[in-house]
Order: structure tokens, then sequence, then C-alpha cells
């Protein structure tokens, strides 16, 4: 039977409205139209940059090479220090120079002459260094060096000169130097150096004659047979607080209004002359040996523990955990945290959540989580 006309029509109605429906839902794509931030939910966000990254150099592969990133090359790098432009400064022990790294990665020879191992002061690219194993950075710009027994300096003007020279007692035999060289220097804003051996830490007035001893003695004697340097680290915050790895293997500091003397050192963290890797608070922490420290405005502590070859974090209250690295590992393993490092020596802080560590002959960044 056929349908009445009123129906066709009515049918041809819907249809019709029907077909407008679709055209409207097609136009509109998901068929519920979107605002601009939902647009934006849609585009995948930027891939983070990997926590732990090569910054300069390869860890496996030695040299002398300037250039940027993984194409230059360090032999043996240790210290490490940074200016307030962000450039990190390397003492490559190995090379017997001083090297430059901008923020950008870019590495420059800024004193000394690679594979020329004397010590020669004057013009930068004339100079000559013994040594160099730590530096650190005033607040005018001057990089000052541990350099075997010398202190050296290093203008912005790119002079290079000896500015105090570490005493030794008698009958130190030769193969003996290494217990008396230093191993780690910081200043403070009022231009004092601090400087770490194996026997004392001493703070040095630049410009007067004046030593102060924090801990153990000014100078030994009788020293014989083969003997080996183990930098203890040092560390001095913008209120000029010293933190140290001291003789008793102990994360302490010393305030500058205090007396000079190890009673005036206050520990942070682990326990005396104890050895291992262990996180915690205060006593029941360990380290192994901490080669250097670095401190940010907040006075959080990070340590560059060697042989655990790992980078702790010391909190104000001494709380220790291991913010980079797997105990003991000898292969370096970048992208996230804690990945593992090679032979730690040398660790500093931007202050604005980034950390450079040395890492066998590379230079690494830690992204601080």
């Amino acid at each position: 039977m056929r349908r009445p006309v009123t129906d066709v029509s009515r049918l041809r109605l819907k249809l019709l409205g029907a077909t407008v429906l679709m055209a409207l839902v097609a136009g509109c794509g998901d068929g519920i139209p979107k605002d601009k931030d939902d647009e934006d939910d849609d585009t995948p966000p930027p891939a983070p940059t990997a926590a732990l990254s090569v910054f300069a150099g390869d860890p496996t592969a030695d040299g002398t090479m300037d250039g940027t990133g993984s194409a230059a090359r360090f032999n043996n790098p240790h210290g490490l220090a940074i200016d307030s432009s962000g450039n990190v400064y390397v003492a490559d022990r190995g090379n017997y120079t001083i090297r430059k790294i901008t923020p950008e990665g870019v590495v420059t020879t800024l004193a000394g002459g690679a594979g020329q191992s004397r010590l020669t002061n004057g013009a930068a690219a004339n100079a000559r260094f013994v040594n160099p194993v730590a530096l650190t950075v005033g607040s005018g710009g001057t990089v000052y060096v541990a350099d075997d027994l010398a202190i050296r300096s290093i203008t912005s003007a790119g002079q290079v000169a000896t500015v105090t020279t570490i005493p030794i007692g008698g009958n130190v035999a030769t193969a003996s130097r290494p217990e008396v060289t230093p191993g780690a220097i910081a200043v403070d804003a009022n231009n004092n150096l601090y400087i770490t051996n194996n026997y004392g830490t001493r703070r040095f007035a630049i410009g007067a004659a004046t030593t102060g001893i924090l801990e153990g003695q000014n100078t030994v004697g009788d020293l014989f047979g083969t003997r080996t340097m183990a930098p203890r680290g040092l560390a001095v915050d913008s209120s000029n607080v010293v933190y140290l790895f001291d003789l008793e293997r102990e994360i302490s500091r010393w305030n500058p209004t205090a007396n000079f003397g190890s009673d005036n050192l206050f520990t942070i963290a682990g326990a005396q002359n104890a050895r291992g890797a262990i996180n915690g608070t205060g006593n029941a922490a360990r380290f192994e040996q901490v080669v250097a420290l670095t401190v940010d405005l907040q006075g959080t502590v990070y340590a560059a523990d060697a042989v655990n070859n790992l980078v702790r974090r010391i909190t104000p209250a001494g709380v220790v955990t291991t913010v980079a690295g797997t105990t003991r590992a000898t292969t370096l393993r970048v992208g996230d945290l804690p990945g593992s490092l090679g032979e730690v020596r040398g660790a500093v802080t931007d202050g604005k959540g980034l950390l450079y560590v040395t890492s066998g002959n590379a230079v690494v960044k830690i992204r601080l989580p």
C-alpha cells in the first residue's frame, strides 16, 4: 500500500534535517566544539631533558681537544668550579691545564700548556701548571687553583701568579709528597682561601700573612715511602660558613665567627672513621671518600663520594640521600636518575637546580629533581 502524501513529505523533511545535522557534526570534527585549551591538550609535551647527561668530553676517551660538548676531550679531569655567569672551570689534571666550559658546552683552554708540567707564571697561554687538582672562583672572577704545593691565581685579565705555597715539615720524601699536597680549595666572600690536605684544613687570607688551622696540623715531617693523595671536599656558602669532609671522615661545618680548632667543627652527617654508602640522618649515614663538596643557597650540600662513585645530598638537618650513581659502579649510564657514574673527582652546583660532576674523562650534567 502506498503511504499518504503527507507521510512521504514528513519523511523527506526528517531525512533533510538529518543530512544538515551530519554536515554540522562533520564540520565540528569530533562533534563537540573545542576551546583553545582543549586543542593545546592534544599537543604532545616536549621530551624532558635527560636528568643525567654528558655536558662535555667523552667518559672513556682522553685527549686535550677544545670543542663543543662530546667533541671536546679531557685527560683525568678533577676539580670543578663555576662563576656567576654559569661558566664551569675544570682542573684538567692529566693535561696540566685549566679548561673553561660555557653554559652551551663550548670548551676552551683557559691557561696552561697540554703535556707541559712545570710552574711558570705570566700570561695564561704561557703559564704552566704542575699538578692542578682543584679550583674555585672568587667574587671578582679570579680563579684559584690548588697546584701541587702552590696555590695559583688566574685573573679575569688572564694573568697567572702564585698566591702562596703550602709549608711542609722536614724529612719528607719525594714519594711522600702526595700526603701534604692540597686536594681541595674554596674561597669566601672576604677572599679567604680554605685548603685541605691529608693532615689538616687551613684558612689563608689573600694579601695577608695570617693562617688559621681549622683542624689537624700546619706541617708534618718525617714522611717516607709512597703515599697517595686522598682529596677531602670543601665548600663555602654565601654566609661564609665552611663545609668539609673532615679528618674523622664526617661532613662537618665551621662557622666563621667561631675560633679555629676541631672543637669548633659541628658534625652534620657521618660517623667517626666509618666507611660505607649508607643513607640516613646524621651519624647513621656513611661515606667512603668525599673528594668534593658544593653547597646551594638553601644550605643543601652535595658530595662527590669517590670509590662509591655516588653524588650524595645532605640537607641542613643532616638527612643524607643519593642523588645520582649506583654504588661502586665504574661505567657512566645516562638518562633517568640515579643512573651510574664512572670515577667521580669533582662536583659543583649552579644554585639553580643543576649539578656538574666529573665522571671518567667527561663532565656530566645532572638536572636535580
